[in-house]
């Protein structure tokens, strides 16, 4: 066994001491896939289902806590609240933070874990590569024992975000060793299935992979295209069209581990518009920070302004399987 497993399994044996009640379920994706403006919305989801479901007379509830660790999550969610996409994060930064929720009124009761480091899927396949190679000792450092306790190891779920512009071409995978989001997403859930595999074998406080869930984004983007090829992705037979079409990879790694234990969700934003000088409609660049890209619309909710865009339904799906998936 490995100096890298090795520092993990310690890693994992305290952290199960400390949070007996507590599951997990870790988010991944690429650079510059939308993952940390899906956690800003899922902030904004989770502040607005809070606030339903602890109002008097409500029987069910749901309470939800960010802890920032290096990472300045709550700016995400303030700024998409004006309309701004959120920053870039570099390729050389690692940034991380969790998410608490918690179902029922006694603390400890189904509370859900969702770590999340905002650096590259890059990051993880390149530590986990190391595994499908069997080169243990290659660089044995403890933060990347501490990365792959926390995000692998400890796990009971895997949250993927693709974009669904990378395989259409729309747009390249900036940070990427190549340009190839299907391949490279796929090397990465290989890689978490190794070591989960890995860890069945030797660990007897093994935490088996309960479900997977992914976000598609950015299909505001792909919307017209989609509707072109007559893919409905809210449909199961439109996300398995899709998938097995333009993210074959992946979807083959999911179908050897089991389909019926990932659940998909699409999600995209709307976008101002205006006239260019020749009279053509065009997205608006954010009048306050152009550098931020376009401006997306937003409307008054019950708890301030929202973005506008198809999300809200999605992200209270995702809350309630990992209530009812995760944390059953």
């Amino acid at each position: 066994m490995s100096q890298i497993l090795e520092s993990a399994k310690e890693i994992l044996t305290f952290q199960k001491s400390k949070s007996v009640d507590e599951r997990r379920a870790s988010v991944f994706g690429m650079q510059q896939s939308g993952k940390t403006t899906i956690l800003g919305l899922l902030e904004i989801v989770c502040i607005n289902y809070a606030c339903e479901t602890n109002s008097p007379g409500s029987k069910s509830k749901f309470y939800s806590l960010i802890i920032e660790r290096s990472s300045g999550i709550r700016q995400v969610a303030g700024e998409l609240r004006q309309g701004m996409f959120p920053e870039r994060t570099p390729a050389d930064r690692t940034f991380e933070a969790d998410y608490l929720m918690r179902f029922g009124s006694v603390i400890g009761e189904k509370q859900i874990r969702l770590p999340f480091c905002e650096t590259g899927g890059e990051a993880f396949t390149a530590m986990l590569e190391r595994f499908g190679k069997g080169q243990y000792d290659i660089d044995p450092l403890m933060e990347d024992a501490d990365l792959i306790s926390d995000y692998v190891l400890n796990t009971d779920a895997v949250i993927l975000i693709l974009p669904v512009t990378r395989p259409l071409g729309l747009e390249t995978e900036i940070g990427a060793p190549l340009n190839l989001p299907d391949v490279n997403a796929a090397r990465l859930l290989s890689g978490i299935f190794g070591y989960k595999i890995e860890d069945k074998r030797v660990n007897p406080l093994h935490r088996p992979i309960r479900g997977i869930g992914v976000f598609l984004t950015k299909t505001d983007a792909v919307e017209k295209f989609l509707t072109a090829k007559h893919i409905n992705l809210n449909t199961r037979e439109g996300t398995h069209l899709f998938m097995s079409k333009y993210f074959p990879e992946v979807y083959a790694v999911l179908s050897w581990h089991g389909l019926q234990n990932v659940k998909f969700w699409p999600t995209g934003l709307t976008l101002e518009t205006e006239r260019n000088s020749v009279g053509k409609v065009v997205a608006k660049k954010h009048p306050l920070n152009p550098s931020r890209g376009y401006k997306i619309k937003v409307e008054n909710g019950p708890n301030g302004n929202v973005p506008v865009g198809f999300y809200i339904e999605p992200m209270r799906d995702f809350i309630k399987w990992l209530k009812d998936t995760i944390a059953a």
